[in-house]
């Protein structure tokens, strides 16, 4: 589950939404006793609607995440929720085009996915997330403002050649769409991110920092 402080902040702030339209993705239950579907918390919701490539319980519509927009209207949700989801998508930087293309402007975005973590759901699982990743995804260029990212849960890698390194379970970000969609995503490119000033270093030091937490 994702960090309770800015989880909780989340869902306070999308309950202030009149009438909000809000949607969840990747709810088809793995564990027919146990739901993950996050319905009960938006009591006051107009519409709330749980979706997943397949049928199942929990998920109101079938939908695939990498063609949303064909399933719902464009800029119709007042919040998309997404949660141990993005790690099995085969194309993610495909479906965050599509969730942005169904956010509302002024529409709020939550993703928590796995930074790292065992295999699961195998074999649609296909990537781990650090939060510049996530960054990636959901970047100014597309009309997103990143509000928050975070790595949560702490955890260790431990190697059976007797290597242990820092690691956590889990990469979050919340935002909010600012401005329309564009048709094509934007890619914020290296060539593109090293003309603006700073940039550059501020790289270099983070690689350092990375560098030396793993010990290298």
């Amino acid at each position: 589950m994702a960090d309770e402080n800015i989880w909780n902040q989340f869902v306070l702030a999308l309950r202030e939404v009149p009438e909000a339209r809000i949607l969840e993705l990747g709810t088809c239950r793995s564990d027919r006793d146990r739901p993950t579907i996050s319905r009960h918390l938006f009591p006051g919701a107009a519409e709330y609607i749980g979706t997943d490539f397949q049928a199942g319980l929990d998920v109101d519509v079938v939908a695939d995440a990498h063609a949303l927009s064909q399933s719902f209207a464009p800029e119709y949700f007042d919040g998309i929720v997404s949660l141990s989801t993005f790690e099995h998508l085969k194309y993610p930087f495909l479906a965050a085009h599509e969730i942005l293309k169904c956010l509302k402007i002024g529409g709020r975005l939550f993703v928590q996915t796995h930074q790292t973590f065992q295999l699961h759901a195998y074999p649609s699982d296909y990537f781990r997330f650090s939060t510049e990743a996530l960054a990636a995804m959901f970047p100014k260029e597309m009309g997103f403002r990143v509000d928050t990212t975070l790595h949560e849960f702490p955890a260790e890698i431990h190697s059976v050649l007797g290597v242990t390194k820092p690691a956590f379970l889990n990469a979050c970000i919340v935002g909010t769409k600012v401005a329309a969609t564009p048709d094509s995503f934007v890619y914020d490119l290296p060539g593109v991110m090293t003309e603006a000033p700073g940039v550059g270093e501020t790289l270099a030091r983070k690689f350092r920092a990375l560098r030396a937490r793993l010990g290298r």
